[in-house]
């Protein structure tokens, strides 16, 4: 049974959800109402003017007497101004049911601020109201408003087509929602997972990810690492030292320390460090400690003949914190030293998601036009991004290699193969790795640049 309450302000860790007042007009039409970037995907177009935005809130502030109106601002407390809006733009008591909309300004996107706001909300409706469904939709070529929804537990339902209009015109919409009898239950990897930020994310995910086994499960698994040890073999001469930032399950720390290299490694995940002590012996001189990646003050200047990034481009989602991190390593970093980068391709993933998920071309959290995928729970970059995101770091490019290549797309045929095809196999991956026209297709990129 429903009780509605109305639209009561809400408090979480960085917000507070709150009814508007007029006051918020100028900061709605300036963080927000006026970007037709914001409004792209939205049914209402961009305010042509504060007094716009003073009618809207005015409409607001009438409905605000009914007791199953629900409009709030997100206000950011750093900030203590609105940043966006998010509301319950349908109902059915019927069925009690509710329908969120959200929005906030670009400067704070990708901050994980709307999946505040919107689990807050969800609590709110199931727990104060009694509503027993929350349901949210959003335009397919818009991907990053379905992984708001993911974050949240809700659950894709399907896409209905040319059944909505928006700025864009007629639109499909893809539903989500998730029941109260399922809410906090997370259903698969991604669902349920709610961050304030990437270093949250981080040790979310790999609560749930095995990093341990995935470079060393299977054959197609192991190509990737073995790519990377033969670049960083190229580069190192007897006593070099390595750092490696985020090291995960220390597969390539372990492997160069046994080798007799000197290496630190450092890792944000909790579960990561605990899977790499395990593997440690007493024989092995590695220093291991926890850290984030953009804070290696640790570590003094040109300390190191190798510097390892083959975990935090995965993560991090703002440029300025990529930049910040590539800052870092280039600082500890010798200056005839070299530093390697992985990242997660974009392209690649929609066929081996593909391969996983039965309607993933049609269905999947990626925008149909540009074929860009939704940076959730990982960040994704095409060979163009990490060219310019490394060019605006101030890295001499050396190599840009495909380093597992077609391995993950062809898993069930590389795992088949015996021990004399598997080596036929690796050589001519490292053939083709480093032509142009492969780097397209591999899952993971290895980019060794230097200062």
């Amino acid at each position: 049974m429903l009780t509605h309450k109305g639209t009561q302000t809400i408090e979480t860790t960085r917000l507070i959800l709150r009814r508007a007042c007029l006051e918020d007009a100028e900061p709605m039409f300036r963080n927000w109402a006026s970007d037709p970037e914001v409004t792209k995907f939205l049914t209402w177009p961009a305010h042509s003017s504060i007094a716009v935005s003073e009618m809207v809130i005015g409409s607001w502030l009438q409905e605000y007497e009914k007791e199953n109106y629900y409009q709030w601002m997100i206000v950011l407390k750093e900030l203590d101004e609105p940043i966006g809006s998010i509301s319950v733009v349908r109902q059915n008591d019927r069925v009690e049911e509710a329908e969120i909309g959200y929005c906030i300004g670009s400067p704070w996107w990708h901050r994980g601020i709307v999946s505040e706001a919107l689990a807050a909300v969800i609590e709110y409706l199931f727990i104060e109201v009694g509503m027993n469904r929350v349901a949210a939709r959003h335009d397919p070529n818009n991907p990053h408003s379905g992984g708001v929804m993911r974050k949240c537990g809700m659950k894709y339902e399907g896409t209905h087509r040319a059944c909505d209009r928006n700025n864009q015109g007629i639109c499909d919409a893809a539903q989500y929602a998730i029941l109260r009898s399922e809410w906090k239950r997370p259903r698969h990897f991604a669902e349920g997972i709610v961050y304030t930020d990437d270093a949250e994310l981080v040790q979310e995910v790999y609560q749930r990810y095995n990093e341990d086994s995935r470079l060393n499960k299977s054959q197609a698994a192991r190509v990737e690492f073995l790519t990377t040890v033969r670049y960083i073999e190229k580069y190192l001469v007897p006593g070099a030292k390595i750092l490696d930032v985020g090291a995960g399950a220390g597969e390539y720390s372990l492997y160069f320390a046994r080798k007799g290299y000197q290496v630190s490694a450092l890792e944000l995940a909790n579960a990561n460090i605990t899977a790499f002590r395990a593997k440690m012996t007493d024989d092995d001189p590695i220093e291991l400690v926890q850290g984030n990646a953009m804070d290696l003050s640790r570590y003094d200047d040109n300390a190191f003949d190798v510097v390892l990034l083959f975990g935090p481009l995965y993560h991090l989602h703002e440029e300025k914190d990529k930049l910040r991190c590539i800052e870092e390593a280039k600082r500890v970093c010798k200056p005839d030293g070299k530093i390697f980068f992985a990242f997660i391709s974009n392209d690649m993933v929609i066929l081996t998601m593909q391969q996983c998920q039965e309607d993933y071309l049609m269905n999947g959290d990626y925008n149909k036009e540009t074929f860009r995928l939704d940076d959730f729970p990982f960040v994704f970059h095409t060979p163009d991004h990490c060219r310019e995101l490394l060019g605006k770091a101030g890295i001499q490019i050396c190599h840009e290699v495909a380093s597992d290549g077609a391995s993950e797309l062809l898993q069930d045929l590389v795992n088949g193969l015996d021990e004399a095809s598997y080596q036929q196999y690796l050589r001519y991956h490292f053939y083709i790795c480093e032509k142009p026209e492969f780097l397209g297709m591999s899952n993971h990129l290895l980019f060794v640049g230097q200062n």
